[in-house]
């Protein structure tokens, strides 16, 4: 993104800042490691501007990120605050609908902010910063409180330190540009807590979450000339093992770890009667955002998401008939 174009966002938001005092913040449902890291350190940042600022999100927060959630300003729906939003940022959601419950209270005559960096946004929002080539939303906050000269504490540091090492996979993803290296330096620099971050992010899982992992192994198929993995993600499953689904967001790359898929694809059951949330990982150049975007969903080249009535059986049919075609 060009320079100049930077500074325009940077000027926009940093004006409608100076001008309002309720914020509210928000990212889409089934908040991750980059939506809620990217939360937080704005939280800290507007907070610590004197402004009055809450979270509220759509759904509970993975177990894993708790440790960098303060004891006040956070709600859940239907919990909310009692001030009245006249900004709201939305986080890390390529579309209103993302949010959720959420879309549903923002005030008519609300800002609406929206920064991500999802290939599929539909530019939603009052202002619009929407950077593709950046490894994560996180990524643009820090390129926003670092233009605004804010400056970076070790809880904002830790907070974007969490979306950036998330949303590379521990920088192992093809978004782990020099750019996310860098900042991931200059945020240790300033205190970010990344053993921490490390512990309990990928080293505190309970013993039921690694026996649900060992079921969902057990599902595991090669389709299509063994070029497409799949794994199943089951209620039953998860009601037996005493986990919220909300932790089993690393599930998905599951299928990607073996050798010569290009496509991976984890086909969990939703909440919700006969829907089933289809979660796509891809390599090799095959990007799949183009195929979540034909089933209503979207994401990135190689990490796209839909969900979409049926059993599992046949969301899969539906779904590996789409893939089969794509690569032939």
């Amino acid at each position: 993104m060009k320079e100049s174009t930077v500074k325009m966002h940077v000027n926009d938001i940093h004006n409608v800042i100076k001008r309002y005092r309720h914020f509210l913040i928000t990212t889409h449902v089934r908040a991750d490691g980059d939506g809620v890291g990217s939360e937080l350190a704005l939280y800290h940042m507007l907070a610590g501007m004197g402004k009055s600022v809450c979270i509220v999100n759509d759904s509970p927060l993975p177990q894993i990120y708790k440790f960098i959630v303060p004891q006040t300003g956070m709600y859940i729906y239907p919990e909310l605050p009692q001030d009245k939003a006249e900004v709201v940022f939305a986080l890390d959601s390529p579309t209103l609908e993302r949010l959720g419950k959420i879309q549903e209270i923002i005030p008519k005559e609300a800002v609406i902010i929206n920064i991500d960096h999802h290939i599929s946004n539909e530019y939603f929002g009052t202002i619009n910063w929407v950077a593709e080539n950046m490894c994560a939303t996180g990524e643009i906050i820090l390129t926003l409180l670092n233009e605004m000269n804010v400056d970076i504490t070790a809880d904002i540091a830790t907070a974007l330190y969490v979306a950036i090492v998330t949303d590379t996979g521990r920088f192992t993803h093809s978004n782990t540009t020099p750019e996310a290296l860098r900042a991931a330096a200059f945020l240790i620099e300033h205190g970010a807590r990344h053993t921490e971050i490390s512990k309990h992010v990928y080293n505190t899982n309970p013993f039921n979450l690694i026996q649900l992992h060992a079921q969902v192994l057990n599902t595991a198929k090669l389709h299509v000339r063994d070029r497409i993995a799949t794994i199943w993600l089951t209620k039953e499953m998860l009601e037996k093992a005493h986990i919220n689904a909300i932790d089993t967001q690393e599930f998905a790359d599951i299928p990607m770890s073996i050798d010569g898929v290009t496509v991976g694809v984890l086909f969990r059951e939703m909440t919700k009667p006969n829907w089933v949330k289809v979660s796509l990982r891809s390599r090799d150049g095959f990007d799949v955002n183009n195929l979540a975007k034909k089933f209503g969903g979207g994401g990135h080249k190689y990490a796209a998401g839909c969900e979409l009535q049926g059993s599992i059986a046949e969301v899969q049919q539906l779904v590996l008939g789409e893939l089969e075609k794509a690569l032939l």
